[in-house]
């Protein structure tokens, strides 16, 4: 079938907010097909990456000063990690005592499974440092998040997704140095529906911990892919998943909403996270897709119920 040129209807959202740069903006703020993204502010400067699949370099990366104009800057890698082979997926950037991390996805080189690797710089902009893989768990381990608690680091993953079983969202206690596990695996949430979960934001506001997960089946014309939150009290919880789940889904000409990210500040206030997700747009002929960047501005409640 012939590929064609993809239109993008872009909308224009109005950004809520007393500490607003920006009265709007236009969706996408990033254009093209970069799927997954990670966004993390360090200073007055917001830095940017995601998925580059099999095009090389590897990982775009891109600065900002108000989450909505962006302007590449360079790769993670311009060089292939040693220990890859392909597919190079979902990063997250994390940022702690002055030194930025890249917890990322790859194929291993010797069997072609999925693992998360970790590389390291000492500022944002690079050049990064692969240390090789850090999450060498089961069959496929991606989509890797790290939370710090209490001075304690934790990675998250999505687990399980290739075998006979429910998917879970697992997460292990890792190292000061952000560079190994440091524990044993623990369960976050597992998917007894069978409906498929992955691509967890895991945080916490107030006395809850919150965990922004995608759900439902992501990419092409049939889509439903969406995103959903749980909370708990407790790190290792049991997580409550919300009622009202999903709080954000897609409709129409855009699909795929799903695995994001949640900066804070930028939008409104230092307290208040954005949601920048994952949206494939469609051509009529449904014959390709593009994974462009969207933004929402609004917030996380208590609850756990999105807001405008």
């Amino acid at each position: 079938m012939q590929m064609k040129h993809l239109l993008l209807l872009a909308s224009l959202l109005t950004c809520m907010g007393a500490g607003a740069q920006q009265a709007t903006f236009r969706n996408p703020v990033i254009a093209g097909d970069m799927a997954d993204p990670t966004v993390i502010r360090v200073d007055n400067t917001y830095y940017a990456t995601g998925t580059s699949s099999e095009w090389a370099p590897y990982y775009p990366l891109f600065r900002s000063k108000d989450l909505v104009n962006w302007r590449q800057i360079g790769h993670l890698f311009e060089q292939q990690p040693a220990w890859t082979r392909s597919s190079f997926w979902a990063p997250e950037l994390f940022h702690r005592n002055g030194k930025t991390y890249a917890y990322y996805t790859a194929r291993r080189k010797t069997d072609g499974t999925s693992y998360i690797g970790v590389a390291t710089a000492d500022k944002p902009e690079g050049p990064y440092t692969d240390h090789g893989p850090i999450v060498e768990y089961g069959t496929e381990a991606i989509d890797a998040f790290v939370l710090e608690d209490a001075g304690e680091l934790y990675i998250s993953w999505k687990a399980y997704g290739l075998d006979p079983r429910p998917i879970e969202l697992l997460a292990c206690k890792i190292s000061d140095d952000g560079l190994r596990m440091a524990g044993e695996p623990f369960t976050l949430l597992r998917d007894d529906k069978r409906q498929g979960m992955e691509g967890q934001h895991w945080l916490k506001i107030g006395d809850y911990y919150y965990i922004v997960y995608s759900i439902n089946g992501c990419c092409g014309p049939g889509s439903d892919y969406a995103v959903a939150v749980a909370r708990s009290k407790n790190l290792r919880g049991p997580y409550e998943r919300y009622a009202g789940n999903p709080i954000l889904h897609g409709g129409g000409d855009v699909q795929s909403i799903g695995h994001g990210t949640i900066p804070t500040g930028g939008c409104s206030t230092s307290a208040t996270p954005i949601w920048p997700v994952r949206i494939s747009f469609w051509d009529a002929s449904r014959c390709c897709s593009r994974s462009s960047w969207a933004m929402t501005c609004g917030f996380i409640s208590r609850a756990g119920k999105q807001h405008p």
